[in-house]
């Protein structure tokens, strides 16, 4: 799953950085109406995350993943095809959808559909591989691009997932299908199955906005961020190349340190890291740029671990697929705005762009630190029972 979600990432998420400008040209329309098909598509994503949870939920991994395959190779030679904005949004919705089937969501719950509470380390080992997208994908793009055309770059991918990802989703073993078990159960049974809107699930919902907001609109707007903060060209894509080794070496540090790294202490890293890189920029100015660039490349490396694990951690795998969808609809309608609000502050002013960045990591740790107190609370009704 690795391998694939790697390709499905690099297909969808990271391939406008590239070619936004080069498709954008060739269709003779403004870079901004590309964008626009692509805000569809995680929006996209965003609505279907708990339809596509629940069939994951019911019928597992094999039966879902595969479909968002086609889907991202249906997009992909739509994309390539086109010569009209219809065919672009046409091709970004597809796209939207193989994404809803295939990324992250889908993946973290067919593990956790195999493994339980035990999934946590297959979460990780799953982000190690997506963390080398930008550091690959971006180069690959620009070469093929550079040299064949942005068309053929496009069907790479649509090849790539043809001819691997589609194959090794069809080899994910074969799960009991739990629709039997559920229409077997009496109805008091099944209205417990259903997921229930707590305030708990706000609060995830909530928390994980807000980092999404830190995490997505700084990502898709790092070079140009940085140059406004006062780096030079060379540095601003010095520094840019350092995001993608940074996430890989906070992701392959979980899985090294698994038992010592609970899912808790790695949220409060991810959420700190970030604003501890804002401190460094607004107390040493231009020189604190490369680490605020690491520290922020850590806030994203461990942003989809903390994802599947947390959720996990206190709801358990029961259901985790449709209500992971809902947890995760707010903070992926915030991701797909995100760049655009940032661009705005931006504009206006640099630094209150940046502290505004820095408040939302802040934000979200505070609700993590309601969470560490709902937490012990749980712990404290288990404690007798396993006594």
């Amino acid at each position: 799953m690795g391998i694939s979600q790697f390709i499905g990432w690099s297909s969808g998420f990271y391939l406008p950085a590239i070619l936004a400008v080069p498709i954008s040209k060739s269709l003779g329309i403004g870079t901004e109406i590309f964008f626009w098909a692509f805000t569809m598509a995680l929006l996209v994503s965003a609505f279907l995350g708990p339809v596509i949870g629940k069939w994951i939920d019911l019928l597992g991994g094999r039966k879902v993943l595969p479909f968002g395959n086609l889907f991202f190779i249906a997009g992909l030679l739509v994309l390539a095809l086109s010569t009209s904005v219809p065919m672009l949004f046409i091709a970004w919705l597809l796209i939207g959808v193989g994404a809803a089937m295939g990324n992250y969501d889908a993946a973290f719950a067919t593990a956790v559909n195999f493994f339980g509470n035990d999934a946590n380390k297959v979460i990780a080992g799953i982000t190690v591989f997506v963390g080398f997208s930008s550091t690959i994908s971006w180069p690959l793009n620009a070469w093929v691009s550079d040299n064949y055309g942005w068309q053929s770059a496009v069907l790479i991918w649509a090849v790539a997932h043809l001819i691997i990802g589609l194959p090794l989703n069809l080899t994910i073993p074969k799960s009991e299908p739990r629709i039997k078990a559920v229409a077997q159960k009496p109805k008091p049974r099944l209205a417990k199955a259903r997921v229930r809107f707590d305030l708990l699930i706000v609060v995830f919902a909530v928390m994980f906005a807000l980092e999404g907001f830190m995490v997505a609109s700084v990502n898709t707007t790092l070079p140009y961020l940085l140059g406004e903060l006062g780096a030079s060209a060379q540095v601003a894509l010095f520094a840019a190349a350092i995001l993608g080794p940074s996430q890989v070496l906070a992701r392959v540090l979980i899985v090294v340190l698994g038992k010592v790294m609970s899912p808790m202490r790695v949220a409060a890293v991810a959420f700190l890291a970030h604003p501890a890189g804002v401190v460094l920029i607004l107390l040493l100015g231009v020189d604190a740029l490369v680490p605020f660039v690491i520290l922020h490349g850590i806030s994203v490396g461990l942003d989809p671990f903390i994802r599947g694990t947390l959720p996990l951690l206190f709801f358990g795998p029961e259901d985790f697929g449709q209500r992971q969808g809902y947890i995760m609809m707010l903070s992926k309608i915030v991701g797909a705005a995100s760049p655009l609000l940032l661009t705005i502050l931006v504009v206006r002013d640099p630094t209150l762009a940046i502290i505004t960045t820095m408040s939302m990591g802040l934000g979200a740790t505070a609700l993590l630190v309601w969470l560490s107190f709902i937490r012990k609370a749980q712990l404290r009704k288990i404690a007798p029972i396993s006594d």
